[in-house]
């Protein structure tokens, strides 16, 4: 059942920089508008993103922990999700990748049909991922086919029903020269997203 509510996936080490620019935009965004929100913060919790052979439900496992059924019912719950992360060699960081392995199962945010076809279990929600790179963002869409927004989007979140836009800020190595620029584009983003 879902309440209206906002959930925050977050996927960065506990450092200063273009991520937890837009980390605090969106919380202060979120406070502005008076949204409720709970955040998950993957590195503070130190998550564990190894998949455990328990885990493994294509060998016929189904287990999930206690601290995964949580994180389940709070994107349940949520009717709308915000990723922050930025893009380590052409993908998120493997804590992210980890969670997705552990929390979107087979049974949670999809199941096959008996044919064998996906079928979208997290329908009617959505997301909105916001990523940064150190290269210009139209390198990202030349040389490597904009894969890294493919993935979360089509491979990860529409696959389980998740209508997703994704926000790609490039150039992000020195916080310093483009803060108002990453603020407005966070803001403008989140202006359509609510």
């Amino acid at each position: 059942m879902k309440s209206d509510s906002t959930l925050i996936i977050y996927a960065h080490p506990q450092t200063k920089g273009h991520c937890s620019f837009i980390l605090d935009n969106v919380k202060k965004y979120l406070k502005s508008k008076k949204i409720k929100h709970e955040l998950i913060d993957l590195y503070k919790i130190k998550y564990d993103p190894v998949l455990k052979s328990e885990e493994h439900y294509s060998a016929g496992n189904n287990f999930v922990s206690s601290q995964n059924k949580k994180f389940q019912k709070s994107i349940s719950k949520a009717d709308k999700i915000i990723f922050i992360y930025p893009v380590w060699w052409g993908s998120m960081p493997s804590i992210l990748k980890g969670f997705f392995e552990r929390i979107f199962v087979s049974g949670f945010a999809f199941k096959f049909s008996k044919k064998g076809i996906p079928v979208k279990l997290l329908a009617g929600k959505r997301a909105l991922v916001f990523m940064t790179t150190g290269s210009p963002t139209i390198f990202a869409k030349l040389f490597l086919g904009n894969r890294h927004k493919k993935m979360i989007k089509f491979h990860i979140l529409e696959y389980c029903g998740i209508k997703t836009k994704v926000v790609q800020f490039g150039n992000a190595r020195h916080l310093d020269q483009n803060k108002s620029k990453l603020e407005n584009g966070v803001r403008k983003a989140l202006d359509s997203f609510f």
